[in-house]
């Protein structure tokens, strides 16, 4: 496991390594790099360093942050749904309600953060990030993005299909739009990250620490810092934020996200990959270049994952292995799904991340798809989303990821431990589903 570490500092003693009030100390970590089986993700200006009474924290403080940035611990979020699903859509473009707009007047960009990363905005979002952040249509849920030169009928097309989909996405999971957009962080994750690493170093005179915050040991440090942030309003956020010369967002709009679905428009020439799901919404291919059969599918199932974000992300990551994330998309979208009579021709619950999975991937979706059902069927689904948000609520721990016996990630292991049923009503951990999977779909 190897990270490059920058140091940017005014001063520094060799001696002691103390650093001097006006230095700051910034870490980029080159942007999901795979290591393994983990990707590493950039932490940005932590900020000013502590005085000296804080400094015999630092070092292994900041060990601890840019580890616990490591995360072999979510899923893949480039979906390979539409792999089979090539040709061309029977959805035609319907009439739909909205505006094209310049987020030069509105202040509404698709990113806005000096580097924006996929963990945020996905893999297939590159030219949303870079130069095509500032045009946009608009409609009731939707901000869709894309590159100007792009036909009209492109923008209001993938508007049509978010619409028409996304309703019906909420309805699957069982939850409404207002705990979908309560849910989905408000602020954007580079800011709440930053006002978590600054909490965790006491950087702000105007948040009231606990009295034994300097007796607790670093992880429990930034186990409040983790949980109040996640808990902190907007409001409070925001002013936090934009007057910190060293924030990565120095104005709200460019802090806050809007209530509606952000949609990136891609330009790649082939439906393999075509549609992604991400913590701020969903990236699809170009309706003049390449549309897959069966797409209303498609984006209801990428609708679905980002819901799936908005439950269950921390700062790390999505925290659900992959046959759980796809396989809930699978099955809510009404993809195809293996017959209970085939469980045997495929071992869904040992497939923890993308480069787990083996052979054909239209098989081993359907299989997902199977290994989801049982849960539902088992727990319902009203039982399965109030566990996705317990696996939101637990701070990632390194050390304790680190000796955990299964390569899940850890906070999702003690929610579905703690919550999820077999179909008998016996209780069914992480563990048991993963090696007596065929045993327990025998009797299903």
């Amino acid at each position: 496991m190897t990270f490059i570490i920058y140091l940017e500092l005014d001063a520094v003693k060799k001696s002691n390594v103390n650093f001097r009030k006006n230095s700051h100390f910034k870490m980029d970590l080159t942007n999901q790099i795979p290591l393994g089986r983990c990707k590493v993700f950039p932490i940005s200006k932590v900020g000013e360093t502590m005085n000296s009474q804080k400094n015999k924290h630092f070092i292994s403080a900041v060990l601890l942050l840019a580890i616990t940035q490591v995360v072999g611990c979510t899923s893949e979020s480039d979906d390979q749904a539409s792999v089979n699903n090539t040709g061309k859509s029977d959805t035609t473009a319907n009439k739909i309600s909205g505006a094209f707009k310049s987020s030069y007047d509105t202040g509404v960009f698709f990113s806005t953060e000096m580097m924006p990363s996929s963990q945020v905005y996905g893999r297939k979002a590159n030219g949303c990030t870079q130069q095509y952040n500032d045009y946009y249509f608009e409609t009731e849920n939707a901000l869709v993005f894309g590159n100007p030169n792009l036909p009209e009928s492109d923008f209001k097309q993938v508007a049509t299909w978010v619409e028409n989909n996304f309703d019906s996405a909420l309805s699957a999971m069982q939850i409404t739009k207002g705990d979908y957009f309560s849910n989905r962080y408000a602020i954007r994750l580079d800011g709440l990250k930053y006002i978590r690493n600054n909490l965790a170093y006491q950087q702000y005179d105007s948040v009231s620490y606990p009295s034994e915050f300097d007796n607790w040991n670093y992880e429990q440090q930034v186990d409040w810092a983790t949980k109040t942030t996640k808990n902190m309003d907007t409001v409070q956020a925001v002013g936090l934020l934009v007057n910190d010369p060293y924030s990565p967002f120095q104005a709200e709009s460019e802090a806050v996200l809007e209530d509606k679905i952000y949609v990136c428009i891609h330009e790649t020439t082939t439906t393999n990959g075509w549609g992604e799901g991400n913590l701020v919404g969903i990236n699809v291919g170009a309706p003049s270049i390449a549309v897959p059969h069966e797409v209303d599918k498609i984006v209801k199932h990428e609708i679905i994952h980002t819901i799936q974000y908005a439950l269950t992300t921390n700062f790390e990551g999505l925290g659900l292995p992959r046959w759980f994330s796809e396989g809930q998309a699978v099955l809510l979208s009404g993809m195809n799904v293996a017959h209970k009579s085939q469980h045997n021709e495929y071992d869904p619950t040992l497939i923890v991340y993308y480069y787990d999975e083996i052979g054909d991937q239209a098989t081993a979706y359907s299989h997902y798809g199977l290994a989801y059902q049982y849960l539902k069927d088992a727990n319902a689904q009203s039982s399965i989303i109030g566990f996705m948000k317990d696996v939101k609520q637990v701070t990632y721990d390194f050390s304790k990821q680190l000796n955990s016996p299964l390569e899940e990630y850890h906070g999702y292991v003690e929610a579905f431990d703690k919550s999820m049923k077999q179909l008998n009503g016996a209780p069914l951990s992480v563990e048991q589903y993963r090696y007596d999977y065929h045993s327990l779909l025998t009797d299903y």
